[in-house]
């Protein structure tokens, strides 16, 4: 083999090595969480999944509050916070994002 053949060769083999990097690199997903845009208002988004929130094991209610932008929100109320309950409660209703906050136990006031 001469050198010209022996650059040929390392030539053709790098261009094949990087095209691989390159075509493996592409099939990497790059598909962003998907902002899917209201088409409810969030009274009636609340009204209907607060039921389905309502049976998963440690919510105590639901509300509507808004982000610290100002951004409405729906809030689960929490007994506390823990790795399941983030697993369970989806994170988007509808198009509007969902925040836990820690409320402990609710109950009723007396004499009311």
């Amino acid at each position: 083999m001469t050198s010209t053949t022996n650059g040929t060769t390392r030539l053709v083999l790098s261009v094949a090595i990087l095209s691989l990097i390159i075509g493996i690199a592409s099939c990497r997903s790059t598909k962003k969480e998907k902002t899917e845009m209201p088409q409810r208002d969030i009274n009636a988004v609340l009204e209907s999944h607060t039921p389905e929130l309502m049976k998963i094991p440690g919510v105590t209610g639901t509300a509507i509050g808004a982000l610290d932008d100002g951004t409405p929100c729906i809030l689960v109320l929490v007994l506390e916070q823990n790795v399941e309950l983030d697993r369970k409660i989806p994170r988007t209703l509808e198009g509007y994002p969902v925040r836990l906050m820690v409320s402990g136990k609710i109950v009723p006031l007396k004499g009311q």
